[in-house]
């Protein structure tokens, strides 16, 4: 084995004195790492013309030439594989922040030594920068193995960028350490949170329970196990287990903040307000604590409250779309017509733009009149081109609301015919052929829509749900909800026109499981509808009355419930 030595490599030309000492110097300070305690390897002479290149390339580094000193170094290293000139091209690869390079330098480093724990730390790092995380934790594991100290839970921060592959490869290898250290703290965290990635959402939580066995204040771990809970819908649990850690430590504003959220998610809104209030005491200026509290003071009417978080949030330039959005929404709940439209027209770009311009339609529409509206829309549509589309669907969704059928389906006839099939635009023409009875309009614009989008989910099941509930074509619609069901297995809205179609095809225990699970997921006037009827078609009568009375009791003026209610009880 070869070893560079420095300064006219020593061992090589026996020379004390280094003539890029400057340069190592400052490289070695830039870097700081772990001490080798690997033995020094074995010195031995380099092959002709390498020391001349080493030579070369240790003066242009003390002239300041670091580029052709790192090229220089990093030829010579990987045609000789020598460990000391391998460390020399990687330090100051990391000194020069050249990330490729480094790579290159520290993959030859650890070649040319496994021995050394520094050659790993740098490579690890690099392994990470580039998403190798299986090839990062096996080097991290050689750290490990050479007593330095690697950081297993970056694993657990990294886990939704990874492929199931890389997780399942790592949940192996993290099992595989555990059984040689069950109690290791960073390798049962990543575990964790590679076991939810990976969907086994119980084993995750049962390695949060014991992770908080061994550390029972660790936030990050209380943080997991709130998170496994909410997800694992266990939301009161993980409600619970935040209250209680705050009642012994109240001054932990990460969980403070997650309780706050949690809360804001199952409307208890005096308590999330509470908890987001006590948050905007620590953090004045924070935005998301400033955007919650605004949304809570719209939910309870409290609209002063709502424009003074909103105006700070314009003031510090914090989610100034958002903010001017709301500001505008306050405005119009307030009945100051003017002030609205100001504020909306102030919503310069993001998410809330052209909600902000369907907004200004809708004022115009109601207090000028709908050609004002759509006068207004036709010069947005010259103004600004490319949203051309977007602003043609918010006129349609204008004459839809004011009943205005004739002018609507010529004005979307248009606006498809010059955007040459823009699948929105044909989607709510087949829509607006639903609420004007014109299924053949439906038809042809939702097959339309297929043809451009041969996986739009949503499309396959309007479609298949309107020949279940319209037509006798139940095998042409099974086939099509049955597809949307494949690529949104979980969406409610496709589990209750199974749930339909099941019935219309008179297989009712396959219908009402359907429809059980699609009301559970999402409580909703017509899925209760959907399931009454067929429990009372398959016998179930008193199961049928309970549903329905439990839905009119959430939506007493649904029509949905009141016609089949009507159908079937005849009051």
């Amino acid at each position: 084995m070869m070893l560079a030595c420095l300064g006219f490599m020593v061992g090589c030309a026996n020379q004390s004195i280094d003539p890029a000492e400057p340069v190592l110097a400052e490289v070695e300070a830039s870097t700081q790492v772990a001490i080798d305690l690997a033995p020094e390897p074995e010195v031995l002479a380099f092959p002709e013309g390498t020391l001349l290149a080493l030579l070369t390339a240790e003066v242009a580094g003390y002239r300041g030439d670091y580029q052709y000193a790192l090229d220089q170094y990093l030829i010579e290293a990987e045609k000789t594989l020598d460990p000391g000139v391998a460390a020399r091209v990687t330090r100051l690869a990391a000194y020069m922040k050249a990330d490729d390079k480094l790579y290159r330098a520290a993959s030859l480093w650890v070649q040319a030594d496994a021995g050394s724990l520094e050659a790993h730390q740098f490579l690890a790092d690099q392994l990470v920068k580039r998403a190798l995380y299986v090839e990062a934790f096996e080097t991290m594991r050689a750290i490990d193995r050479l007593g330095g100290e690697a950081q297993f839970d970056y694993f657990a921060y990294r886990v939704g960028r990874m492929t199931t592959e890389d997780q399942r490869a790592l949940l192996a290898g993290l099992d595989d350490m555990l059984r040689v250290n069950p109690n290791e703290p960073q390798i049962l965290f990543s575990k964790a949170a590679i076991l939810e990635a990976l969907g086994d959402g119980q084993a995750a939580l049962d390695t949060a329970d014991v992770l908080l066995g061994l550390k029972p204040t660790e936030l990050n771990f209380i943080i997991l196990k709130a998170n496994l809970l909410s997800d694992l819908n266990q939301k009161p649990a993980a409600r619970s287990l935040l209250t209680d850690q705050l009642a012994m430590d109240p001054d932990q504003p990460r969980l403070r903040l997650l309780l706050a959220r949690l809360l804001f998610e199952a409307q208890a809104l005096p308590e999330a307000r509470v908890q987001y209030q006590a948050l905007h005491e620590i953090r004045p200026e924070d935005g998301e604590i400033l955007f919650a509290l605004a949304m809570l003071s719209i939910e309870q009417d409290d609209l002063d409250q709502a424009r003074k978080h909103l105006g700070r949030l314009v003031r510090t330039d914090q989610r100034v779309s958002q903010a001017q959005y709301y500001l505008g929404l306050v405005a119009e709940k307030t009945g100051d017509v003017a002030l609205a439209l100001r504020e909306f027209a102030k919503v310069a770009g993001g998410y809330e733009y052209l909600s902000a311009q369907g907004r200004i339609v809708e004022l115009i529409s109601v207090n000028q009149g709908l050609e004002d509206a759509r006068t207004y829309l036709a010069q947005k549509k010259i103004a600004h081109k490319a949203l051309r589309p977007q602003f043609d669907l918010i006129e349609g969704q204008l004459l839809s609301r004011v009943d205005a059928k004739e002018a609507l389906f010529e004005h979307l006839d248009l606006a498809i015919e010059s955007q040459g099939g823009d699948i929105p635009l044909l989607y709510f023409r087949a829509m607006s052929g639903q609420k004007y009875d014109r299924l053949d309009i439906l038809e042809r614009d939702l097959k339309q829509v297929l043809a451009l989008d041969p996986d739009n989910a949503d499309a396959m099941n309007a479609l298949g749900y309107t020949l279940a509930d319209q037509t006798d074509r139940y095998d042409e619609a099974y086939t099509l909800i049955a597809r949307a069901l494949e690529l949104k297995p979980e969406e409610p809205a496709f589990i209750d026109s199974m749930g339909w179609v099941l019935y219309r095809l008179n297989r009712f225990e396959e219908s009402i499981s359907y429809l059980e699970q699609a009301l559970e997921r999402f409580p909703n006037d017509e899925v209760a509808a959907h399931l009454g009827e067929v429990l009372w078609q398959s016998g179930k009568t008193r199961r049928a009355k309970r549903v329905w009375k439990e839905a009119l009791s959430e939506t007493p003026d649904s029509a949905f419930l009141q016609s089949v209610v009507k159908r079937f009880l005849g009051s």
